[in-house]
């Protein structure tokens, strides 16, 4: 098919009317992508220094997103410390650390295909080793310093050939010490940039949209490249040198996508922590974005500080989180942002960037989300049966799909339009809550006889929940502010503040178990019917508790 990629980005520039539904070049996108991303290419390269990647043939990432600008003053990260105030990462220093840093990393081993995990917060050290990495060929994963045993759990299922740390963070490596690589940045570059095939793997990333959780998911070198290629262009409209934003966005959900967006285009990726912007909201009116990711906390801290954003081009939103329409159009007026073009936008990294994203334009909150450009897909049947969906209403299926994890959006069609219908199953603003793991850690303390998360919904937007865990402390007499503080630091040092559950019950009762485990179906049921309730304060049932706590726990707690 032939696209005519100059009038289609001056369609999304202008607008298109709210209630044109999808365009006809989106619908042949999605016929033919690899032809898509071929015309995408022509017009990426513009003026700019030539692309070595060719869609469908093979990619080079160390040069299509560094070495290219690596002539430029551009900035290619800029990254705010509380301490020192704004980090700012060149083009030009990326390139020389990076290769620096791909030359003794060769030397210890790092080749092409070998699984690189790297353990930084975001920051200018992740962006480094992210390029060197992909300049020796890697196959790389990405974990954030927080959780010991959700590292630990990971690393574990990744096995990875290396790690990548800063040395500090030498302790989350219990059993993995020796995979640590040294990082000096004293070599003299000498290193040849590998070219990745499309179906090389590129990444093996644990997204938080894959269940099960811990999971690791394989992106593939033709995924990142053309992910990265259509968001520059199309789902951000990102030009060189212009910024893109997403304070407080799901770094495993959305790094490296939002990375290779950016360096692809030769534009700066701006890092701003939610807590920092919370005390100082004027941090982000310090520098122009072409493109801001919104959140309900960044709206919420906007709104209470009165902040205006004269300095945004464009907003987007993920279509996941719970709509507070209220809140949304009200941030909307007191922001000045009427006439700015929004937009929902739905990113998995796991993917290649952007899967659903409504067309930048000036218009009311929505939910209209059709797949991305230059994807092809399929609605299947929301019983999972692999069929087609019979109707209206399915679930969105990447394709191909087979090497991909299973699906879990359903869209719904309606005049032509998209729309964002929920999870399938029950998550947290799109994201996999680690029940089993909440649970697991949760078990270990003292004062727990037993352990079990249930999804409740919220009875507000549809598709919503809340996660409840479910805390059994048998006979003992209640604590509960002791046994609240001693739960949150556990959860918070073994899996991270994140995955704090949205409520907390303690049930003066044992669980039922199955094989020495918590039968959760049970703990389902009782909890969800009000039985676990009711016997609670039922005078029989606990009578029968205080008397099973005699027998059971002669021999000290948790016997």
């Amino acid at each position: 098919m032939v696209f005519d990629v100059r009038k289609i980005l001056e369609l999304l520039e202008t607008g298109t009317p709210a209630d044109s539904g999808v365009p006809v070049w989106q619908y042949e996108s999605w016929q033919d992508p690899e032809g898509f991303a071929n015309a995408l290419a022509v017009v990426h390269v513009g003026r700019g220094a030539p692309l070595k990647s060719r869609a469908g043939q093979h990619y080079d990432f160390f040069h299509d997103l560094v070495v290219r600008h690596g002539n430029t003053d551009r900035v290619a990260l800029r990254s705010y410390d509380r301490r020192s105030g704004w980090q700012v990462l060149g083009y030009k220093q990326l390139h020389e650390q990076a290769s620096r840093r791909a030359t003794e990393w060769a030397r210890q081993g790092v080749k092409a295909g070998a699984k690189v995990c790297l353990l930084y917060p975001v920051g200018s050290e992740l962006l480094i080793s992210l390029v060197a990495a992909l300049g020796l060929g890697a196959c790389i994963s990405f974990l954030l310093p927080q959780g010991r045993r959700f590292i630990a759990r990971r690393l574990e299922a990744l096995a990875p050939d290396h790690i990548a740390a800063e040395p500090h963070q030498a302790l989350l490596l219990e059993g993995f010490e020796k995979q640590l690589l040294q990082s000096k940045g004293q070599a003299s570059p000498a290193f040849t940039s590998h070219t990745y095939k499309p179906g090389e793997p590129v990444g093996l990333l644990f997204s938080p949209l894959v269940e099960p959780s811990g999971t690791p998911a394989l992106l593939t070198a033709e995924d990142a490249w053309r992910g990265a290629l259509v968001d520059g262009l199309l789902t951000f409209g990102l030009g060189p040198g212009e910024h893109l934003a997403a304070p407080g966005y799901h770094p495993l959900q959305h790094l490296p996508a939002f990375l290779f967006t950016t360096l692809l285009r030769g534009a700066t990726y701006l890092h701003l922590e939610l807590s920092d912007l919370e005390a100082n909201p004027a941090l982000l009116v310090e520098h122009p974005v072409r493109a801001l990711g919104v959140t309900p906390a960044l709206r919420d801290a906007l709104l209470r500080a009165r902040t205006p954003l004269k300095n945004v081009a464009h907003w987007f939103r993920n279509p996941e989180e719970p709509i507070d329409w209220v809140a949304w159009r009200a941030w909307v007026k007191q922001c000045g942002l009427a006439a700015v073009p929004s937009s929902n936008v739905l990113v998995d990294a796991a993917a290649g960037g952007a899967v659903l994203g409504s067309p930048r334009r000036v218009r009311d909150l929505h939910t209209e989300t059709p797949p991305a450009p230059g994807r092809a897909w399929a609605l299947r049947d929301v019983n999972m049966s692999g069929q087609e969906a019979p109707g209206d209403l399915g679930v969105f299926t990447l394709l191909p799909d087979k090497e991909r994890p299973p699906a879990y959006v359903v869209l719904t069609r309606s005049y032509g339009l998209y729309h964002y219908g929920g999870p399938r199953t029950a998550r947290r603003e799109g994201r996999v809550y680690p029940a089993a793991e909440v649970a697991a850690v949760v078990q270990d303390l003292s004062f727990v006889r037993g352990a079990a998360v249930v999804p409740a919904p919220t009875g507000g937007v549809a598709g919503h929940y809340r996660h409840v865990l479910l805390v059994f402390t048998g006979a003992q007499a209640p604590q509960a502010g002791v046994w609240m503080q001693e739960l949150r630091r556990c959860i918070e040092l073994q899996l991270g503040v994140e995955h704090l559950p949205d409520r907390t019950e303690f049930i003066p009762l044992y669980p039922r178990k199955v094989d020495g485990q918590v039968d959760e179906a049970w703990c389902h049921m009782q909890f969800l019917t009000g039985a676990l309730h009711r016997k609670s304060s039922d005078p029989l049932f606990q009578a029968l508790t205080a008397l099973r706590g005699h027998l059971l726990e002669k021999g000290g707690p948790g016997v």
